[in-house]
C-alpha cells in the first residue's frame, strides 16, 4: 500500500505474508498513475475480509495515491465492525463519496477504483467500481468467468452517455491535426477543459457536476471449487481481449499468483499496438494486474495476492 495504517477501533489489520508481497510486484516507472493494494482485515465482529483493489489515475497521480492510502481505513470505518453483505455494500458507496470529496479538495486529478472484498467465512465476494478497471471472477473448475465491474467509459456505456447528456454535457470525439475525429467518445465540459473519456470516477474537479462517484456494487457467492479474482487497469484491457487474459488465468491456476499476474502484464506490454513508436517496450499506459486466489470454499483458504505493475 505504500504507507502504514494504525488499527481502527472497528478492525485489526493483517498484512499478507511478507515473502509473497515482496515477490508479488514489479515496476517500470515513468508516469506512475496506477496504485493498488491487498490486505487482510479482521473486523470487530470477527469477520475476516480479504480486500484487493486497483486505482487508475489520470491528470496526475494524486487521486489514485490518495485512494490507495485511504480506501481501507475509510471502508472499515463505514462498515462499523459489521461484515454483513448489506453493511459492506453501504460502506462501499459511502467510502467512494468520501474519497471523491477528499480527492477534489486535494487536486484536480481523477482516478478509477475497482475493489473486491472476499468473505471466506460466508463464501461471498462483494465488488464495487468506478471507471473502467475491470475485475473478473474465474472459477477453478473451468466454468464460465463472471465480470464483477461495470464499464463506465462514455464510448461503451449507454447509461453514462444518457446521464451526461441529461446534465447538458457535450459528447464528441477529439479531432487530430487533419481535423478528422478520432479516439474514444469524450465529454467536453467547456471552459477550456479538455475532453474526458469517463465521468464516473473519483475526483476530477475540472469536470464539475458531470462527475458521479456512486459506484456499481454487486455481491455473489463464491464457487465451491474456488476462484481466481483478477483486477486490472485499462493498460491490460486496452491491449488484450478479455478472453485472452482469462485464458492466461485459467492456464496458470497451478502456478504462483505472482507469476500469473506478471504474465498478464508482460502479454499486455508485448502487444505491438501498446507501444509508442519512438522506443522499444514503452507502453502507452500504466499497466497493472492483481490476482487473488481463493481455494475450495469448504476450505475457505485465501492465498496472498500477486501484483505486477508497469508504468508508462
Amino acid at each position: 500500500l505504500g504507507s502504514s495504517h494504525e488499527e481502527s477501533s472497528w478492525c485489526s489489520w493483517r498484512p499478507f505474508e511478507p515473502r509473497a508481497r515482496a515477490d508479488g510486484s514489479a515496476q517500470i516507472v515513468l508516469k506512475g498513475e496506477d496504485a493498488y493494494g491487498s490486505r487482510k482485515l479482521v473486523l470487530e465482529s470477527s469477520d475476516e475480509l480479504h480486500v484487493t483493489f486497483v486505482c487508475d489515475g489520470h491528470g496526475g497521480a494524486a487521486a489514485a495515491q490518495l485512494c490507495a492510502d485511504k480506501l481501507l481505513p475509510i471502508l472499515i470505518e463505514e462498515a462499523r465492525g459489521d461484515g454483513s453483505t448489506a453493511s459492506l455494500q453501504r460502506a462501499a458507496t459511502r467510502a467512494c463519496a468520501r474519497l471523491h470529496a477528499e480527492a477534489r479538495a486535494a487536486s484536480t486529478a481523477g482516478s478509477t477504483l475497482t475493489c473486491i472484498i472476499v468473505h471466506p467465512g460466508r463464501r461471498e465476494v462483494t465488488a464495487f467500481n468506478l471507471g473502467d478497471s475491470a475485475a473478473w471472477m474465474v472459477p477453478r473448475d473451468g466454468s464460465a468467468a463472471t465480470l464483477l465491474a461495470e464499464d463506465h467509459r462514455l464510448d461503451t456505456s449507454e447509461a453514462e452517455r444518457e446521464r451526461v447528456i441529461a446534465l447538458g454535457g457535450r459528447l464528441a470525439h477529439a479531432r487530430g491535426l487533419s481535423g478528422e475525429p478520432g479516439g474514444p467518445l469524450r465529454l467536453w465540459p467547456g471552459g477550456g477543459v479538455g475532453g474526458a473519456a469517463q465521468a464516473r470516477v473519483l475526483g476530477d474537479s475540472r469536470l464539475g457536476d458531470f462527475v458521479d462517484a456512486t459506484p456499481a456494487v454487486t455481491s455473489l457467492k463464491l464457487p465451491r471449487c474456488g476462484a481466481d479474482f483478477l483486477v486490472c487497469s485499462d493498460g491490460v484491457w486496452d491491449a488484450l481481449p478479455a478472453e485472452a487474459v482469462l485464458a492466461t488465468v485459467r492456464g496458470m491456476m497451478r502456478s504462483p499468483v505472482t507469476l500469473a499476474a506478471s504474465a498478464i502484464v508482460e502479454s499486455a506490454l508485448n502487444q505491438r499496438h501498446a507501444y509508442d513508436c519512438d522506443g522499444y517496450r514503452r507502453p502507452r499506459d500504466d499497466t497493472t494486474a492483481l490476482l487473488l486466489r481463493v481455494r475450495r470454499s469448504d476450505e475457505a483458504e485465501v492465498l496472498p495476492a500477486g501484483g505486477c505493475l508497469g508504468c508508462s
